[in-house]
Parts: C-alpha cells; structure tokens; sequence
C-alpha cells in the first residue's frame, strides 16, 4: 500500500505539475523549426516588460520590508517578552493569512486611496507577514536559552541579544523569502488597484492581459514573449525558494533545550501593543469592519445602514451564493486532502536519503501562479484533450481541474510541514518499530502516525486556507469561475457591494471550522504562533 502511494504520488507530480509547466515552456521555447533562438534573445528587450518587471522586484522588496516590521515584531512580541495578552495575542499573528488578499485590498480602497506604490507593498506586505511571524516564532523557539543565559552573565545585554538575533536570522530570512515569493507572483491585489485607478503595473498582471487577448488576433510573439520574459524572474524566485531552504534547514528544534527568558519591557509594555493592533487591525480588522459595513447597507445611497439590510444581505448571499460558497469549501476540503496524501510518500523519501526531494517540491511556488494556470490551460483544453474527455467527460470544466491545480500550487506546503516533522523523529525508532515485527500498515498506524498527526493536521488546515482564498488561479481556470473569490472579484466592476460584503463574511467565518474542529477533535490548543 505504501508504495502504491508513491506511486501515485509520482504520478500527480507529473501530470499536474511537471507536464503543465514543462509543456508552457517547451512550447514557448520551441516552435516548428526548432528552438526559437531569436526570441529567447529578445527576452525583456521590450522596456515594458523590462518595467513591469522591475517594478514587480521593487514590489516584492518594499512589501517583504513590510512583512518583516510586522511579522518579526509580532513574533518577537508575543514569544520574547512580557507584552499584555501574549498569550491571546501570538496565536492571531496567523490570522491575516485566512483573510485573502483581495479581502483587504477591499478594505482599504473603501476607506481611502491605496493605488500608489507604498499602498500595494503595505496590503500584500500585511497578507502574507505570517509567514514571517511563523518562521520567526520557529526560529526563536529552536534557541536553547541556557545559551543565552549564559552569554547573557559573561558578555552581558548587547552581546547577548546579537547573539539570540544571529541565531533567529536563518528563519527570518526564511519566512522573508517565502513572503517575497508570492508578493511577486501576485495578481489579484494589482489587478484590483488597477481597477482602482492604479497607473503602473506588475509582470503578473502583463502576462494576464496578453494571455486574455490569445484569442483576439495576437500574434504568436506576443504570445510567447510574457512567458520567455518570465524566465527572469523564475530564475529570481527560484534563488529565493533554494536560500530560503537552506536557511530553514539550518535551524533544528532540539529535543532538549530550555525556552528562552521572558524579557521584561518595564514601561514599554503597553506601548508596544500598538504593533500588534495595528498589524491585525490592517489584516483582519480592517477587511472584516469594511465587509460587515457593506453587507449593512453603507454604499446604499438612498438609505442609512442597518440591521435589517444586514439580515437582508445574509439572506440574499446564501440564497443567491451558497452554491458558490459549497463549491469553495468542497474544494478547499478536496485540496488538502490530495495535498496530504500526495505530500506523506514524497516527505518521507525527503525525510530520508533523498533531502534533494524538498528542493524539487517547491517548483510550483517559483512559477507564478498566473503560468502555472496558463499550462493548465494548454494542457487540459487541447485537441488531444478533448478527444479523451469524449470518452471520460470533461475534467477541464470540472472542478477536478481546481482541484489539481490548487493542490499542486500549494503542494510545496504539505511536503515541507511533514517532512521537517518527520525528520524530528529519531532513526532509532523506526529501525525499532521494523524489528517488532509488525506489518507496515501497523507501524503506519501506532507508531509513526501518531508521531506525525500533529504535522497532517497542520498541512490540512493551511493547505485548506490557501485554496478557499485562492485567486490568481481561480482567475485562468474557467472552473474557477464558481468560486467565492473570483465572485468577489467581480464585485469591483459590477457593483453589489451588500452582498459581496455578506459574502466574504460567509467564507471568512467557513475558513474558521476546519481549524476548529480539528482542534476540537484533537482536543489541541493553539500554541503561539505555530
């Protein structure tokens, strides 16, 4: 059975990850007389793809500086010190990652002007500061504090507190790198300021445009160039993706070390709560307030907001949505579960011999979600294609397709979370539980499982999270369109703001069950941060 799921796991890996992106590129680069040297040496010739992809660089830098401020302070906050409500506090330092980034930009453009530069890096900046804040918090978590303590008494305050921060830094760099990551590859919130009124735009953004005017007389060139143009920045990404591994790996969790003291911020303790307010006040407070005044009626020129408006939106939104929000779960539901199960045999070789198999793992995140739809597209809506589905039905219009695709976008997630749990458990056990003779269906089930079950439950609520809020893919894919997100999305252009607003809180408070219920289930309490 164990190794039918390689198998199959293998076989995911190839049909939806390596053939989509494989063949976008092998086609881009390749054309019918050979390999199309001329235009991989027109790569960022134009100077508006070189801008946009400067810009999307300069994005990516400004909004990581972003993600850092509040991410790493939030974590240092809550896990380093004696701040008012630590406790409450660090385990919200996750929350801005369930509300999805439209959601705030959302937010934000209600209640002032945020298209310009600064006003984009601060709204992915925020979104996805988490993953700063996680990795931070992991990094501090991994120090023993007799260390410190003891550099603290010979060397005293200065010299100690460089040490704990030389320590910390190769999971902070990590969790910077992965923030940079997707605010590079991010579509949906630039898209949305355009619409706003933005003037400038980002590589993501020119790739859309081009690939939504395929079927309008573009010629081929215009076609392949925003692909051949993405090279660059894969290659940026990708860089990115391979430091940020061997950062994280750098950083082990010892099984036997001392946490570190709590540092007393005398009369700076209330104070300092500002940064944590503020930055859950931008990532959650601020979206939930301006969908909750909407769904009351505060764009409704001709009649003040009130409850009954609010009830009125609820209704309409589950009468009217409430196939699109099934729709969503289900498939956020489907998502993790492929995820896991595609993640258990490929974190278990990378727990093992094979370490390169963690490196392999993150391709889909150094492709922009925006391509890896496009290959989708190319590979799934071709003749070949459909010449199958006459026979099988059609997966492209299914949500099948979501499916595979938001679990190989995020598959990177599964196999990193399983495999660094798995690496945590000592050689000795496993060559004990192989000598007690039992079968490996009962090892898997008394011994290594329950060993793990703490990282399945991690990988199934984040990836769950990532596919409800999920966007940029849910855009390219025409089975997308049934989503919640994608729904919203249209809410800037053709109005409805009531029931958009009633809606997203319907999918904000539905991210919440799963993670609750497991934890019910598992009888688990959050830990900060983690």
């Amino acid at each position: 059975m164990i190794r039918l799921a390689a198998v199959l796991a293998l076989a995911f890996c190839a049909a939806f990850v390596a053939l989509p992106i494989g063949a976008m590129f092998y086609d881009a680069a390749v054309g019918p007389d050979g390999i199309r040297w001329n235009s991989f040496g027109a790569i960022l010739a134009e100077s508006g793809d070189r801008a946009q992809l400067l810009r999307t660089v300069w994005l990516g830098g400004a909004s990581t500086a972003i993600a850092f401020v509040f991410g790493c302070g939030h974590a240092w906050l809550t896990v380093r010190t004696d701040l008012p409500g630590a406790r409450w506090l660090g385990p919200l330092g996750v929350a801005p990652l369930v509300v999805p980034p439209i959601f705030v930009a959302m937010g934000f453009s209600d209640i002032g002007d945020v298209t310009g530069f600064w006003g984009c890096s601060l709204l992915l900046g925020v979104s996805y500061a988490p993953f700063v804040a996680v990795l931070t918090a992991r990094g501090m978590r991994s120090i023993d504090g007799r260390m410190y303590e003891a550099a603290l008494l010979a060397r005293g305050r200065g010299p100690a507190e460089r040490l704990l921060a030389r320590l910390a830094v190769p999971e902070i760099a990590a969790g910077c790198l992965f923030a940079f990551v997707f605010v590079v590859s991010e579509h949906g919130v630039p898209e949305f300021l355009t619409v706003k009124g933005k003037t400038w735009h980002t590589y993501a953004e020119g790739v859309f445009a081009k690939w939504t005017r395929r079927a309008t007389g573009a010629s081929e060139e215009d076609l392949i160039g925003p692909i051949l143009a993405a090279i660059p920045l894969v290659a940026l990404v990708s860089i990115a993706l391979v430091v940020a591994l061997r950062l994280r790996a750098s950083r082990t969790i010892a099984g036997d070390h001392r946490p570190l003291p709590v540092r007393p911020l005398r009369s700076l303790r209330f104070p300092a709560l500002l940064l944590p307010i503020v930055y859950l006040g931008c990532g959650v407070g601020v979206p939930v307030v301006v969908l909750a005044r909407w769904a009351a009626g505060s764009t409704v020129v001709d009649q003040p907001m009130s409850f009954a408006t609010l009830r009125e939106s609820f209704r309409m939104a589950i009468s009217e949505a409430g196939g699109d929000l099934g729709y969503t779960l289900a498939i956020g539901i489907a998502t993790a579960g492929v995820i896991v199960l595609t993640s258990l045999p490929l974190a278990r070789w990378a727990a093992g011999r094979f370490r390169f198999v963690d490196y392999l793992a993150v391709v889909p995140l150094a492709v922009p979600a925006i391509l890896l739809g496009m290959g989708f597209v190319q590979v799934y809506n071709s003749r070949f294609a459909g010449q199958v589905y006459d026979r099988t039905g059609d997966f492209y219009d299914s949500a099948g397709i979501v499916v595979a695709a938001y679990a190989a976008r995020f598959l990177p997630f599964g196999v990193l979370t399983l495999s660094s749990s798995m690496r945590r458990v000592p050689p000795a056990l496993g060559e004990a539980a192989e000598l007690s003779g039992r079968g490996p269906i009962a090892r898997l089930r008394w011994i290594h499982g329950p060993l793990v079950l703490p990282a399945v439950l991690s990988a199934i609520c984040l990836s769950f999270v990532l596919a409800v809020r999920e966007l940029d893919l849910a855009v390219v894919l025409p089975a997308g369109n049934g989503t919640v997100v994608r729904r919203l999305s249209n809410v800037v252009h053709f109005g409805g703001e009531d029931f958009g607003g009633a809606l997203g809180l319907l999918l904000l408070g539905a991210c919440l069950i799963l993670p609750f219920l497991l934890m019910a289930i598992t009888g688990r309490r959050p830990d900060p941060l983690s």
